[in-house]
């Protein structure tokens, strides 16, 4: 724990701004704890991979709340529910199988290409 205490007030900053953008857009908190832990641990993690994991084992818990606060508000597509779990935990099954097998620098443009075509899909 005395490693992370100068990184303490960085990482509770960036929780509260990752369930900010999750709960008032329903994406964007795992991009930010990405970036964020790519700047604050980036001298200190060997293995660039780590960034990923680690935003998904966040972004779990964060999700569930903000789908549970939407179904209670009646913001959910029912009907699309089940036809896009169960695929995409296949496809998660599949990239976290391949996430070892990547270089991180080819991570990271997968990541910066999914972020800037986005962007760009929704200026337009």
């Amino acid at each position: 724990m005395k490693r992370y205490q100068n990184r303490c007030l960085p990482l509770l900053a960036t929780g509260l701004g990752a369930g900010l953008l999750n709960g008032l857009l329903g994406a964007g908190g795992g991009i930010l704890i990405v970036y964020a832990l790519r700047g604050i641990f980036s001298k200190k993690v060997a293995n660039g991979r780590a960034f990923y994991p680690t935003a998904l084992a966040v972004m779990l818990p964060l999700s569930a709340l903000s789908a549970w606060q939407y179904a209670k508000g009646g913001h959910l597509l029912d009907a699309s529910v089940l036809p896009l779990v169960f695929p995409a935990l296949a496809g998660g099954l599949v990239g976290a199988m391949l996430l070892s097998r990547m270089a991180p620098r080819v991570l990271n443009r997968i990541f910066a290409a999914v972020v800037l075509i986005s962007g760009i899909l929704l200026a337009v």
